[in-house]
């Protein structure tokens, strides 16, 4: 299966140009880069996969702890045929696991996802705010775009609990991490129109603090408990088909179950090492999962069974790519290039990475081979580079 790079290059750009033009955000690309990844968008669907609702949220633990707008928790609970989607910055989505407290305290509540080692919100819940203070709203993503506001602390209604921020805020927008100019998580948007007429409400995160608290130390008391071994029984049959464990593996990747994928592919691979399809599938959930040296490690693998595969070199060079390890990645596309010299996406691909690595020289080198095979592709890459 084919990693098209064109797909995010377009938010990639943008998030390159408004911190180029943006220079009153102090807190600098490297917050703003998590900001964007801690910011998460909490779907209501129906039976049929239709949007209901939506809200805004933020990831509080690396485990997939997440505190979201309260009312959609509450719709979620009152249609027994609906369910809950939650999309990440890299564009996955995952169903929701658990509901960790449904208190709704100052209007949130806490869930989680089955996932590891997710970006997670550094929380400033004593940070002394007052009127006039700089902060940042992110918004989570929208088929595939986060979306960052900047706005001012208008007003302290209690402390420790409410205050008034200067950014309109929708029911889309509720739930949503409110940062300072340190990328530090101070609150969250809330809409509340009996509380905030003029829709503006944002709420401290310290209740909700204490409420993770309370559910970590729930789950440290559970772990420390000596488990009750069961009685011996006869041992079950256990397959040695590689192939069970592939299908197994595409049937938990098919519907968001990850980590399951990720046992069932190895356990393919165990069982055959020279397993392609297999690889190629678990190199995908790596790149779905953001997981890019991972996925990194597994193409490397594909390549030593197909070295020519230019498929391969192309999913390789991207990860590397996204990953930020420019040179690799050069070489990487180079590679594929030798075997396919006209392969438009490689040069698309090769002059992104020149111009993120900035040798805006050599970007434009491969705008201009680009411009004979592909005029589409050569027009992004130059409206990029310019």
């Amino acid at each position: 299966m084919k990693i098209n790079l064109l797909r995010f290059i377009p938010l990639t750009a943008v998030i390159v140009l408004w911190i180029l033009i943006c220079p009153a955000y102090s807190g600098g690309s490297d917050a703003l880069m998590h900001n964007k990844d801690v910011a998460v968008t909490i779907y209501l669907d129906d039976r049929d996969g239709n949007h209901l609702m939506s809200a805004g949220g933020v990831i509080l633990d690396s485990e997939g702890i997440i505190a979201t707008d309260c009312l959609i928790i509450v719709q979620w609970l009152k249609r027994t045929d609906s369910r809950v989607d939650i999309e990440l910055h890299s564009g996955i989505h995952l169903p929701i696991q658990e509901l960790i407290s449904s208190r709704c305290t100052n209007n949130l509540a806490l869930i989680r996802v089955e996932a590891k080692d997710l970006p997670s919100a550094k929380l400033a819940p004593d940070f002394p705010l007052k009127p006039g203070d700089d902060i940042v709203l992110t918004r989570g993503p929208s088929g595939g775009e986060s979306v960052t506001e900047k706005g001012t602390v208008k007003n302290i209604i209690r402390k420790d609990k409410l205050f008034q921020i200067s950014i309109p805020v929708t029911q889309q927008k509720s739930g949503s991490p409110l940062f300072n100019m340190q990328g530090e998580v101070i609150g969250a948007a809330v809409f509340i129109p009996k509380k905030f007429p003029h829709n503006n409400g944002a709420v401290f995160l310290k209740d909700t603090a204490r409420e993770l608290e309370k559910h970590r130390s729930a789950q440290r008391r559970i772990v420390s408990i000596p488990p009750v071994l069961p009685e011996k029984k006869e041992p079950e049959k256990i397959s040695r088909d590689p192939v069970d464990y592939f299908l197994l593996g595409s049937g938990f990747e098919k519907t968001g179950r990850y980590f399951q994928a990720i046992d069932a592919y190895s356990q393919a691979l165990t069982l055959k090492p020279d397993y392609l399809e297999a690889y190629l599938n678990l190199g995908l959930v790596y790149y779905k999962l953001g997981r890019y040296p991972d996925a990194i490690g597994i193409y490397k693998k594909v390549l030593d069974l197909n070295p020519d595969s230019s498929e391969t070199y192309n999913n390789l060079g991207t990860m590397y790519l996204l990953d930020s390890q420019y040179p690799q990645a050069i070489d990487t596309f180079r590679k594929l290039l030798a075997i396919e010299p006209d392969n438009p996406v490689a040069h698309f691909n090769l002059g992104i990475t020149h111009f993120l690595s900035g040798d805006t020289v050599s970007a434009f080198g491969a705008y201009q081979t680009l411009m004979k095979l592909d005029r589409e592709k050569a027009d992004i890459l130059r409206n990029i580079i310019n």
